[in-house]
């Protein structure tokens, strides 16, 4: 049972760090590089890493959400979660928070890989002889797409690391 709750736990921290270090490096260092090379270049660049990312950030999220709840079970804590003892000590309302941040992660990934890059990777048909009205209606959904796009990559920045800040204050006795 040692074993399993050790590799439960390294699954956790791992999947943690990838996911932290890959908002991190996509919203602070990608990002930014994007914007001084050429735009055609850039387009598909961003497609390749996005993919990537899109791939490694849900991979990070579903194994922090099955090693988190097989941790609790295993432990026999996993009805703390409907409790509202949870919230009388500081390592339960730590855990709380870290996972309300998950929570928030997944909700505003959900919108970007389901609402906002099909907007930015959606291409003109050929065949359907668009008209310079339906290029610039597609170029000004792509902007508006892009902007949110910014805005919630820094809002999965903010919450992954605090759910990284909460999740290792639960073993440090709680941040408050």
């Amino acid at each position: 049972m040692l074993t399993l709750l050790l590799l439960l736990r390294l699954i956790h921290d791992l999947a943690a760090a990838t996911l932290v270090g890959s908002v991190i490096f996509n919203y602070i260092l990608l990002r930014p590089a994007l914007r001084l090379i050429p735009p055609a270049h850039a387009v598909v660049i961003a497609q390749r890493v996005g993919n990537l990312f899109t791939y490694t950030g849900w991979t990070a999220l579903t194994l922090l959400f099955l090693s988190g709840l097989l941790r609790l079970y295993y432990t026999g804590r996993l009805g703390l979660l409907i409790s509202l003892d949870l919230y009388g000590h500081g390592p339960g309302r730590s855990l709380a928070l870290m996972i309300f941040f998950w929570f928030v992660t997944v909700v505003s990934s959900s919108i970007m890989t389901f609402a906002l890059r099909p907007k930015l990777m959606k291409k003109l048909s050929v065949s359907s002889n668009p008209t310079l009205a339906d290029v610039e209606k597609r170029r000004a959904d792509q902007i508006y797409a892009s902007a949110w796009l910014d805005r919630l990559q820094l809002a999965n920045l903010i919450t992954a690391t605090l759910a990284l800040i909460a999740g290792s204050a639960v073993a440090l006795g709680g941040l408050f």
